[in-house]
């Protein structure tokens, strides 16, 4: 887990934090308007409406809070948070500064969570699969006439197969582009015949509102928004509502409610469906069901959530204002920078060339005479290739090593290179030359502009840019090997980075710096 922790420690991963926490109230908020919405409505499609419009409003809200967080909005400016928080100062620091690393282990830990109901919706929706295919046969004859003759009554405008299974209790709807009812063995010789074709009904009313397909959207976001309870009642909601829709459509198709109620309490002794990804006739509660038929006059008694689920709703509405009085609370007064008096490099991956760096002067048309700090001598060999610049010339020549002298004077090592013979021109009497020279390579590293104070194998602090680019926050990041201008980056950093490698050394007590 600890390798996978700098991958998160960036700052998607912080926006996507913040997102998933900013998640917690609008998730109760919309749980509610739902609650007051569905207080109004009597009708249950114009209630499996408004539950299935909270849940599309669910899992956009999360994708725009992403997208309003990376532009840096004005909901966030600490200015204007400042007048609605009671927050003392000490202690609003002290959040921001854990803020990163908490946010970072949710998102993993969401992630994990978004791993394994992922894997439980695809295992149901292959379970439900492997039903037409695993000792599904087709449907007597009779049977096939008889759904034949419903299609155009519950107006099925697609082919819908018939089959009969050993695997389910109650007939169920399986797919939705080519849809298949499955019926257990003994439904279709063990009810009356006008009860299995009052069951019929409801699932081909189910085929004519693609439950199936609103079934596995609702799978993914459960899945996504797993963490919230304001996502699973309103789930319920709609599954609870649209089996209630197509009562009501079955019962307008055969025209005699006492024939569909009994049908429907000849499931009551059926025990549940085994595949959850399949449109059951007997979903939600059947009693219920049953008594809103036979006496609709009746107030719905689901049409508020109970004691349990409101006070829920409310806690987390109010802990999700006190999350934006977290978020929009006053930060520290960070010290500001001036843009003109920094360099930003980006984070790059590739090739990497070695290249030490040495002084010196020309001795002759095609003899170099440089000197290399010690510590940067050790990897030099004769034959190494190198490069010559000459001062106050735009002429450069190319050559190599030919000689490393022994010993060491005021901590510089002599090397003597043979270049191409240089023109007249600039061939001038100890002309002053600036070589580098390769001592090496690095394949497909992570690297970045070397920092004043960055140093081979060595940890260091660099100030990364934040994606608004108005503030840069103070992060650790370990070097591996260095060049002359480049260094290689080993953690803290991944490529499309922006860090500062100017001199920051007076903020070095700093957490974050604001960009002017």
């Amino acid at each position: 887990m600890n390798g996978l922790t700098p991958l998160f420690a960036q700052p998607w991963a912080e926006r996507l934090g913040w997102t998933l926490v900013h998640f917690i109230w609008q998730g109760a908020m919309i749980a509610l308007l739902l609650v007051a919405l569905r207080a109004m409505l009597e009708d249950a499609r114009a209630r499996h409406a408004a539950a299935c419009l909270a849940l599309a409003t669910m899992m956009a809200a999360p994708a725009v809070t992403f997208a309003w967080l990376g532009t840096g909005g004005p909901a966030w400016n600490p200015q204007t948070a400042a007048a609605t928080t009671l927050a003392p100062p000490g202690a609003s620091a002290s959040l921001h500064s854990a803020a990163p690393g908490l946010l970072t282990w949710l998102v993993m830990a969401w992630l994990a969570g978004v791993i394994v109901c992922s894997a439980r919706l695809a295992g149901g929706w292959l379970s439900a699969t492997r039903l037409r295919f695993s000792g599904a046969r087709p449907a007597p004859r009779e049977w096939q006439e008889t759904l034949g003759r419903l299609l155009p009554r519950m107006g099925v405008r697609r082919r819908v197969r018939l089959l009969v299974s050993a695997r389910v209790d109650v007939p169920a709807v399986l797919g939705w582009l080519r849809p298949v009812v499955l019926t257990p063995v003994g439904a279709l010789t063990g009810l009356p015949a006008e009860h299995v074709e009052a069951l019929l009904a409801h699932e081909l009313a189910h085929i004519r509102r693609n439950d199936y397909l609103v079934n596995l959207l609702q799978g993914i976001v459960e899945a996504v928004l797993f963490y919230h309870p304001a996502v699973w009642w309103v789930s319920k909601q709609i599954r609870t509502e649209r089996e209630l829709c197509c009562d009501d459509l079955a019962v307008a198709a055969s025209g005699d409610v006492l024939t569909y109620a009994q049908a429907l309490a000849g499931l009551e002794a059926c025990r549940a469906s085994r595949v959850h990804a399949a449109m059951a006739a007997n979903g939600g509660s059947l009693l219920k069901r049953i008594a809103r038929l036979l006496e609709p006059s009746t107030p719905a008694a689901h049409t508020m959530p109970g004691p349990a689920a409101a006070w829920t709703l409310s806690v987390l509405l109010v802990l999700g204002v006190c999350t934006l009085i977290v978020r929009g609370a006053p930060q520290p007064d960070y010290p500001a920078v001036k843009r003109e008096t920094i360099w930003v490099d980006t984070v790059k991956q590739g090739d990497v060339p070695i290249l030490v760096r040495g002084l010196g002067t020309l001795t002759s048309p095609t003899d170099v005479e440089v000197k290399i700090a010690e510590v940067q001598s050790k990897d030099l060999q004769v034959g190494q290739g190198c490069s010559v610049g000459f001062q106050r010339s735009k002429y450069v020549s190319t050559g190599r090593v030919t000689q490393i002298r022994p010993g060491v004077q005021n901590g510089v090592v002599t090397v003597d290179l043979k270049v191409a013979e240089v023109p007249s021109n600039v061939a001038r009497p100890a002309a002053a030359v600036d070589a580098t020279i390769q001592i090496g390579g690095l394949i497909n590293v992570v690297y970045v502009g070397r920092p004043v104070d960055g140093r081979a194998n060595q940890e260091a602090f660099l100030f990364r840019l934040e994606p608004d680019g108005q503030q840069a926050v103070r992060t650790r990041v370990q070097f591996g090997r260095s060049s002359v201008n480049q260094i290689e980056v080993r953690s803290g950093l991944q490529p499309g980075d922006k860090v500062i490698v100017s001199d920051m050394s007076a903020y070095k007590d700093s957490a974050r710096v604001n960009l002017r």
